[in-house]
């Protein structure tokens, strides 16, 4: 039968112990070195006499050593015990723990960044407790309507006009449904994708304004002006994903803008680098909104008033990130926002 052994935190003092042996030795060691040169070279005297005098110091040496190596190393013992034992309950999945840096001395360091790291994981595990609530609520809404719509058109006293309304309603829900499975999918993918395939030659410009167009109901009815200013510019990348980025954006910068209120959007190369910008004069967000758009499943509106997952915004970051380009976000609650995305020349040619 195999012998329990102790876990290696647990033998720390015995580690000391040994270690302790060597500067008392090296001591010993330089003592008599010392005393040599200085009772036969310089006093004529005898090497006996050093000797027995490095036997003499010795003993009291090496206790004293072990006693402050024992001490040391039961005091260092407990606080490598007390991260031992907070490392094993993060393993379990208690992220609640916390070390007192100042109380962990020589370890502080050690004490301050895992505490960063649980406050991260923290974050996480809120963040995916969120998405599995916000992903069932998201998900059975539509359901739900489909379901119910369903269930009326199978009655026999429907209208005509009540029939087209019922279907309308489940051609949206689904419509809605497919695009939060593709969503999740497409966002899957990318974080699991490191090179950007399938890139050509095309008109950035055309696209954008393309993407605008595409989407000129929505601005239309909330009778949103639209400033377009966007330089000619021929780009290589990856079309579909780009598509992505400029509908993602477009979308959010209507559905925050209230009626009668301007979205600008505009873009010019500027030395090595192609600079676009989407602004719009919506309700803004907060500074905690700001720090966190990007991150997935987060939702600036808590209250769930606009559909989503919280998923567009993380797709958009992935694939500028992709294309090895920036995106950052200035706003101020009441004023709007201003997305800024800066893209690498070296991946284009100007026109």
């Amino acid at each position: 039968m195999k012998k329990h052994q102790k876990p290696d935190n647990q033998r720390l003092p015995n580690y000391f112990a040994l270690v302790a042996i060597v500067p008392a030795i090296l001591s010993i060691i330089a003592y008599e070195f010392i005393e040599y040169f200085r009772v036969v070279v310089w006093d004529d005297g005898t090497w006996q006499r050093t000797f027995l005098y490095g036997l003499g110091m010795l003993t009291p040496m090496a206790l004293m050593m072990e006693l402050f190596t024992f001490f040391l190393s039961g005091i260092l013992s407990k606080r490598v015990n007390k991260i031992a034992e907070a490392m094993q309950k993060v393993a379990q999945g208690d992220f609640s723990i916390e070390l007192k840096p100042e109380k962990l001395k020589p370890f502080r360091d050690i004490a301050i960044d895992f505490n960063k790291m649980t406050n991260e994981l923290r974050s996480v595990e809120t963040l995916r407790k969120d998405f599995i609530n916000d992903f069932s609520h998201e998900f059975k809404t539509p359901i739900s309507s489909i379901n119910g719509f369903a269930k009326l058109l199978l009655e026999t006293d429907v209208s005509e006009e009540e029939r087209r309304a019922y279907l309308e309603i489940i051609a949206e829900e689904s419509e809605r449904l497919a695009a939060l499975a593709g969503n999740t999918m497409l966002l899957s993918k990318l974080e699991n994708q490191t090179i950007l395939s399938e890139a050509e030659d095309y008109r950035l410009d055309k696209q954008i304004r393309q993407n605008i167009i595409l989407l000129s109901n929505a601005w239309e009815e909330k009778k949103i002006q639209m400033d377009v200013n966007l330089e000619e510019i021929t780009y290589h990348g990856n079309a579909d994903l780009m598509s992505h980025v400029w509908m993602n954006l477009l979308n959010n910068a209507i559905k925050f803008t209230p009626k009668h209120g301007i979205i600008t959007v505009s873009m010019e190369k500027k030395e090595d680098e192609i600079k676009i910008c989407f602004a719009d004069t919506g309700i803004g967000m907060s500074e905690e909104d700001r720090k966190r758009i990007f991150q997935k499943y987060y939702q600036a509106d808590e209250s769930h008033a606009t559909k989503g997952m919280g998923l567009g915004l993380s797709i958009v970051y992935r694939i500028i990130e992709m294309c090895e380009g920036t995106i950052t976000v200035d706003s101020t609650p009441g004023e709007g926002s201003s997305f800024k995305i800066t893209l690498p020349v070296y991946n284009s040619s100007h026109i």
